[in-house]
């Protein structure tokens, strides 16, 4: 059993078919098998809100924003507030670092203070992570 951040671009493609890949699917299979993901706190409101925008968007119905609801609370996914108190010290100092969005950086910023791997598709905050010596998770 292993331990890694949890990026919203991986767990997002859980949802969607045509975003699946190889690598998403291992994560979500390691989640399942026992793995602990943790995730910063804006992570389930990052997921609503895609969600949200894709029920707005027609590209899914409103039963399955419901179950995709129900499923992301079923996660056993842990949460990680204390982000938020980093916010003006060490996420800012990733962002101007590494040019990433706030949201990025408390991904970025949660790895490096538990010491644990990343899993993201974001290209910019793989590279943020590769350049700050955090291990990308490996399906």
């Amino acid at each position: 059993m292993s331990r890694f951040v949890l990026d919203a671009s991986v767990a997002l493609c859980w949802f969607f078919p045509g975003q699946k890949t190889p690598y998403t699917e291992a994560v979500l299979n390691q989640v399942a098998g026992g793995d602990e993901a943790i995730v910063p706190g804006i992570w389930p409101l990052e997921m609503v809100n895609s969600l949200l925008v894709a029920a707005r968007h027609k590209a899914i119905a409103p039963a399955q924003f419901d179950e995709f609801i129900t499923d992301l609370k079923d996660l056993p996914i842990a949460i990680d507030l204390g982000g938020v108190s980093r916010a003006y010290s060490s996420i800012v100092r990733l962002c101007r670092q590494f040019q990433l969005s706030s949201f990025d950086a408390t991904y970025l910023d949660l790895a490096l203070i538990e010491g644990i791997p990343l899993a993201s598709l974001d290209k910019n905050l793989r590279a943020a992570a590769k350049a700050s010596g955090v291990e990308l998770r490996r399906p």
